[in-house]
């Protein structure tokens, strides 16, 4: 669940709140906006957010608005009016905190949606426009492993090992540690506990015209071997031939 980034302390430092006036009525309106999208009344929050761009003629917080308006639609699996609505939140904001985490939210979306480059161009444009904010662990693994999807193996490497140096003993740099010593992507065909058995399995997938090879593997001191095949520099490229192998492999998957 996306957490309730721009709560009233946020908005009283965005100068929605004046001192301790009241602020004006639509002001007002946004703010228990975000209190209902908080209390995970998301449909109301949503609503509220778009009256709110409706009866806006300042257009001065129209950006907190569109914003309030995408993590409403997300929460509710609207990942189209999301998307849009984060970039129009990028568009009617000044405020850098408020356009990186949008476009960090577009990156997740892009993300999920398998859309590796637009993920990537996202996730850069979150970590240049607000350089002064932390990135979070997931965002930095996302991106790198986003890149190595798209192809660019050696550019992931700068955010990978960002991740490794800023969180050395979280599970997700331990993952990214683990993909920087790979370089491209293959079918794996099955994991066997004896070399035997591996073999076995290249002989029949050789036998129905389908090249693979055994790669040792050890994890915490246990060794598996694996039956692998192809080489693809593109993520897309191997779950193209995954599609074709399917056939006669129904259990092949895509591993870097």
């Amino acid at each position: 669940m996306r957490k309730w980034m721009f709560g009233l302390g946020v908005l009283t430092a965005a100068g929605l709140i004046s001192g301790c006036a009241a602020p004006p009525p639509a002001t007002t309106s946004l703010i228990n906006g975000y209190q209902a999208y908080q209390q995970g009344q998301f449909m109301a929050a949503e609503n509220t957010a778009r009256a709110f761009i409706a009866s806006d003629t300042s257009g001065q917080n129209l950006g907190e608005a569109y914003y309030l308006a995408a993590i409403s639609e997300e929460h509710q699996d609207e990942l189209a009016l999301a998307a849009r609505d984060y970039r129009s939140a990028i568009d009617h904001s000044q405020r850098a905190d408020l356009q990186g985490k949008s476009y960090k939210a577009l990156g997740d979306i892009s993300f999920i949606q398998a859309r590796f480059n637009q993920a990537a161009t996202d996730y850069k444009n979150s970590l240049t426009i607000d350089p002064s904010a932390t990135p979070d662990q997931r965002m930095l693994y996302r991106l790198g492993v986003s890149l190595e999807n798209s192809g660019h193996w050696n550019a992931a490497r700068q955010y990978l090992d960002q991740l490794i140096a800023a969180f050395p003993k979280s599970q997700l740099s331990k993952n990214a540690l683990q993909r920087l010593s790979m370089n491209h992507f293959s079918l794996q065909f099955g994991a066997w506990n004896n070399a035997p058995a591996a073999w076995r399995q290249v002989a029949a997938l050789k036998a129905q015209g389908v090249g693979a090879f055994v790669l040792p593997h050890t994890i915490a001191g246990h060794t598996l071997f694996l039956v692998q095949g192809g080489v693809y520099m593109t993520y897309s490229s191997a779950m193209a031939a995954r599609s074709a192998a399917a056939g006669k492999a129904p259990q092949v998957i895509v591993v870097p």
